[in-house]
Formats: C-alpha cells, sequence, structure tokens
C-alpha cells in the first residue's frame, strides 16, 4: 500500500498534521489537542478575588515548549527535589519528534528521490515514534494515561503503530 509516491507522502503528511493526543490538566484547568509541532489549548483563567472566569486559547509552538523547559517555566526538580514529570515529559515528546522528522526525511528520500536503501528504516521509525508519544502520557499522566495531573486520550498512536507496520511491508516487498 506505501511502496508508491501517490500513497506513502499523503500518509505522510497526515501522520504530521494530524492530532496525537487529547488531554485534561487536573479538573478541567486546561484542555487541549496536541499535535506534532503544535499543541491547542484552552485553559481557565480569572477565577480568583471575584472575577469572572473565560478560557484562554493559546497555540503552543515547538519553540515556546523548548522555551518553557530552558527558561525555568516548567521547572526540572519540583519542591520536594523529585524530577517533574513535565519537563521530562516535554523531552520525551521531543524526541518522538525528531524521530518522527527522521522517518519522515527517510521516507521522503525513499519515494521521491529512489533511495530504496532507506526503505527498512522509516516503518520502525514511526512506531517507535507511537511508542515515544505513548510514554509522554504515561509520564505526564500516569500509566493508565490518568491521574490528578490530568487524563490524556493518545488518539494518533495507532494511527502511527499501523502506517509504520505498512512501511515495514512494504520495505519488505521492495526487497524481494
Amino acid at each position: 500500500m506505501f511502496e508508491r509516491p501517490r500513497t506513502s507522502l499523503p500518509v505522510l503528511a497526515l501522520l504530521l498534521l494530524l492530532p496525537q493526543s487529547i488531554y485534561v490538566i487536573g479538573d478541567y484547568l486546561a484542555i487541549g489537542i496536541r499535535f506534532p509541532f503544535f499543541r491547542y489549548q484552552m485553559a481557565l483563567q480569572g477565577m480568583g478575588n471575584g472575577t469572572e472566569a473565560f478560557w484562554r486559547v493559546s497555540v503552543i509552538l515547538v519553540p515556546r515548549e523548548l522555551e518553557y523547559l530552558t527558561s525555568g517555566i516548567i521547572r526540572w526538580q519540583t519542591s520536594t527535589g523529585q524530577f517533574n514529570p513535565t519537563a521530562i515529559a516535554t523531552l520525551v515528546w521531543l524526541a518522538g519528534l525528531a524521530v518522527l522528522i527522521l522517518a519522515a526525511a527517510l521516507v521522503v528520500s525513499w519515494q521521491l528521490l529512489g533511495n530504496d536503501e532507506q526503505a527498512p528504516f522509516p516503518g520502525p521509525l514511526l512506531i517507535l515514534t507511537g511508542f515515544l508519544f505513548l510514554v509522554w502520557a504515561m509520564v505526564q499522566y500516569g500509566p493508565l494515561f490518568s491521574g490528578p495531573g490530568g487524563y490524556s486520550i493518545p488518539v494518533g498512536v495507532p494511527l502511527l503503530w499501523f502506517c509504520g507496520y505498512q512501511f515495514m511491508q512494504a520495505a519488505k516487498k521492495k526487497e524481494e
């Protein structure tokens, strides 16, 4: 199915553009959708001192996530000295994004440039990306994707795994 550019490149574009996770922070203090390169988040604001509450919408790009980590907005350690799960989860997400970009580059090289020696790599890399995005949800919200910090539904992970498997099958066919 994915051995021809006319099918594999649109599928790759979908993987780069479709949401990977839907999440809720705390007791609905914020809700959002996480895409590979950004997250769309609505956070409840203005609930103190008798002010009226409202939803603030944010689009948080990858450079902003990195800024949160490097500037200390997301601290590496909690007040008790433990590692902050949000910081670790953000690093895991960024690692998954890096693997996804590498897989995309290899698919483009394989399909558009005809580098058949690249064929075996995108499938396992997409499966690894799915696992890293799943680990992100487990680190952030707990092993069952739910905890006191909120919950997450990793909607894009099955699609990553399916496409990774399909790319592996296409590479196997190419070898034969």
